[in-house]
């Protein structure tokens, strides 16, 4: 199955049900299936031809959906950019990319104004919150364009950092797009009835491949929540009486503190799972998260190269684990050769939905990609019982001057249990003499107090020595990325070039 037909598919179907809900705005399947032909006859009117790179750069709305679909069924490759990027980075991904035509509104555009005349390709520029494209779009046909989009034809370039720690487009076709929705949809027992709460944007691989996708195909309703905050999300599911949250665990982890007294404000006695992935859990706040909403938490771990190859079940749940895996997995050590059960090693994977390639990057993508192969640059461990337990990036362990390595989730676990710490991150700062010094930031709930040596103390009841932070910094918030991550990498830039 493609995209495409995915679409046109659950709109025959259920041509009157809930497809997209975001505040006042509500739109069926028919609708939307009806706004992207439009959008989809309006680019073909435009000279756009099929195979051409389009770039989609929008808020996390209604609009992104239509114009998402309106690019596919037009036969073309969407680019997805991510919003939280800076003018010089989304000039280089637009000329990286190649893309002819750019998708945004009046508010991205402006800010790109200095540099979109340097991309040499681009050729047009269209904005979604204007006259010009309400007209364009309200003269263009309702009828699905003759397009012939086939599983194999390319589909969508995603950015990502991940693996080799710049920026490149991992190219997916519509049948490694399509490869995981329906398994991680019957992991989960998603069916026509249930209701989304999506905390998590489209332009990253979870909120396309999982929630957008698997919506689609199971004919479920997606709630948009664009503000990100606990009370907005409650607001969601209460007045949606939402089924399924999809989220990261830094917005989990809000939820699960939140206090009784406020939870009781809502009505939330419709959800009854929550779906996590992108960053590794924190057990105990989970646990509190089920008790305190009356629900069960599913993990899964993915990458944006080759979408989710871990998963939970009803039949295979272990909190702290990410399930067990759903295509061929090794575990390897630092020369190539398997690890024994219950030891540390990188995760590789050969699943048939992984990425065509790094576009424009074939040096790049022999990296990763070895005799069907995906080299994950992760760390994971696997029980005997067949549990994968997703550890740290390769990148994100701190090594001390000693040679000891350390993870940073182990050490933000034991800090998020003290009962004022709202947020940690844990992080290794240059210092200057190509060693790194183990820091770690901490934001405090509001109203609450804690020192640096109740935090140390803590650290020194539950941790080896070599593991206890070196320094500890109290900061507002924890800088997240756009997907709801903690931002290492800006952490550790932001501070060693204060020479902190």
């Amino acid at each position: 199955m493609n995209i495409k037909q995915a679409l046109e598919d659950a709109a025959n179907e259920i041509p009157d049900k809930d497809a997209i809900v975001s505040g006042a705005k509500r739109m069926t399947y028919g609708e939307l299936d009806e706004a992207s032909n439009r959008v989809a006859n309006a680019l073909l009117n435009l000279g756009m031809n099929k195979c051409d790179h389009v770039a989609i750069l929008l808020s996390h709305s209604p609009e992104w959906v239509i114009n998402y679909f309106g690019v596919i069924k037009a036969g073309g490759v969407a680019v997805l950019l991510n919003t939280a990027l800076k003018a010089p980075e989304l000039e280089s991904l637009l000329q990286d990319s190649d893309s002819k035509i750019l998708i945004t509104e009046r508010e991205f555009s402006q800010t790109l104004s200095s540099v979109l005349g340097s991309v040499s390709l681009l050729k047009r520029v269209i904005e979604v919150d204007t006259d010009s494209y309400a007209g364009i779009v309200a003269g263009s046909s309702t009828l699905s364009p003759r397009i012939d989009v086939r599983d194999e034809d390319e589909a969508s370039i995603i950015y990502t950092s991940g693996v080799l720690g710049r920026q490149k487009g991992a190219v997916h076709t519509h049948a490694s797009l399509m490869g995981t929705p329906p398994i991680v949809s019957a992991s989960i027992g998603r069916t026509r009835n249930d209701v989304i709460i999506d905390l998590v944007r489209f332009s990253h691989l979870f909120g396309l491949f999982e929630v957008l996708f698997g919506s689609i195909i199971t004919g479920s309703t997606i709630v948009i929540v664009p503000a990100l905050t606990p009370r907005a999300v409650l607001e969601s599911v209460g007045r949606e009486k939402g089924t399924i949250i999809f989220g990261v665990p830094a917005m989990y982890n809000a939820l699960a503190m939140m206090p009784d007294k406020i939870l009781a404000r809502y009505d939330l006695g419709s959800l009854r799972l929550a779906v996590t992935a992108g960053a590794k859990s924190f057990p105990g706040l989970m646990r509190s998260l089920e008790h305190k909403f009356g629900l069960v938490l599913y993990e899964v771990y993915g990458l944006t190269e080759i979408s989710a190859v871990s998963v939970s079940t009803a039949s295979s749940r272990r909190l702290g684990t990410v399930g067990k895996p759903i295509c061929s997995l090794r575990i390897l050590d630092d020369n190539g050769r398997e690890v024994p059960r219950g030891e540390i090693g990188e995760a590789v994977f050969n699943a048939p939905w992984a990425m065509k390639g790094y576009y424009k990057a074939p040096e790049l993508t022999a990296e990763v990609l070895k005799d069907g192969w995906f080299y994950t640059g992760d760390l994971v461990r696997m029980d005997e019982e067949g549990y994968v337990e997703y550890i740290e990036k390769k990148s994100f362990i701190i090594v001390t001057s000693s040679g000891l390595k350390i993870g940073p989730s182990e050490v933000e676990f034991v800090l998020l249990s003290h009962p004022s710490v709202a947020e940690a991150a844990y992080v290794g700062i240059d210092d200057g003499y190509r060693g790194q010094t183990p820091t770690a930031f901490v934001a405090l709930k509001q109203g609450q107090n804690a020192t640096v040596q109740d935090l140390a103390t803590l650290c020194f009841q539950n941790l080896a020595d070599f593991k206890i932070p070196k320094r500890i910094e109290f900061v507002e918030s924890i800088p997240k990325t756009a997907s709801g991550k903690i931002d290492r990498k800006k952490l550790k830039d932001t501070w060693t070039s204060q020479g902190r």
